[in-house]
């Protein structure tokens, strides 16, 4: 990703677009080159605004334009109509790669399996967002390189007690996003496990997981010193897509070599 790469990003976060969403969109866009345009998606205004500034202090070529959207609730055509919008119409120059970054999600109730009253989890409107945006793409630039990165977990590949529900949205999402790289060849798509971040949701870990051995396990590690910074993570992520060593729909973790 070194050097000017004209294009757009999509930063799809369910809720303020803080942490490492914001992250993701202030470490990519010093990479990105003149006359390129992010886009921001997320449940509510306070971190859009918060992260249209980081952006600007880390790269005045780009425009961040933001999206207030709701993902656990926006139907098919709310999405459509503020992509729509976001693109600016027949105005916006075509670009030659698109990068879009998946990060919406929450942990959900952290209770064992047996406690679980409410049993909703898996929202596929994250592959419907998708779905439109490649659509959109595809319409305004037909040759653009279009990566597509989803932000994964541990919890993914690894069952942890009392986060049941949360595991299975994760592993479920990135079938999801395989199946995406198996039926689309020509689109890049990563499955990223970020590692334990220094972050709002591991603050909730620690507070609301249900089993006692795993709620230190996360304690213990914010007490050593051992969670990683949210940019220190993107760091790794854009070294692994500009590696481009893994296949298309593969899960890589932080720690992988």
């Amino acid at each position: 990703m070194s050097g000017k790469v004209v294009g757009r990003l999509l930063g799809a976060g369910d809720g303020r677009l803080s942490g490492l969403g914001a992250a993701i969109c202030e470490g990519v866009a010093p990479l990105l080159g003149d006359g390129s345009r992010m886009v921001g998606v997320a449940r509510t205004a306070g971190g859009l605004t918060s992260t249209e500034g980081q952006v600007k202090k880390a790269s005045a070529k780009v425009e961040f334009i933001p999206v207030v959207l709701d993902l656990g609730v926006a139907s098919k055509a709310d999405m459509e109509n503020a992509l729509k919008s976001a693109f600016g119409g027949a105005n916006v120059p075509s670009p030659s790669r698109v990068l879009i970054f998946h990060n919406a999600g929450s942990l959900g109730s952290l209770k064992y399996l047996k406690d679980q009253v409410d049993q909703q989890h898996v929202q596929h409107s994250v592959v419907t967002l998708n779905a439109l945006f490649m659509g959109m793409v595809r319409s305004l630039a037909p040759s653009a390189a279009i990566e597509v990165i989803n932000i994964s977990s541990l919890c993914a590949v690894q069952p942890f007690k009392s986060w049941g529900l949360y595991c299975a949205g994760k592993a479920g999402r990135d079938m999801l996003f395989k199946v995406l790289a198996a039926e689309e060849p020509n689109v890049t798509v990563l499955n990223y496990a970020p590692g334990p971040l220094d972050n709002d949701m591991q603050m909730i870990a620690r507070t609301e997981t249900a089993d006692d051995g795993l709620r230190s396990v996360f304690s213990s590690m914010k007490n050593e010193g051992k969670l990683l910074p949210c940019s220190t993570s993107v760091g790794k992520l854009i070294d692994i897509l500009n590696s481009k060593k893994f296949k298309s729909g593969d899960h890589v973790d932080y720690y992988d070599e």
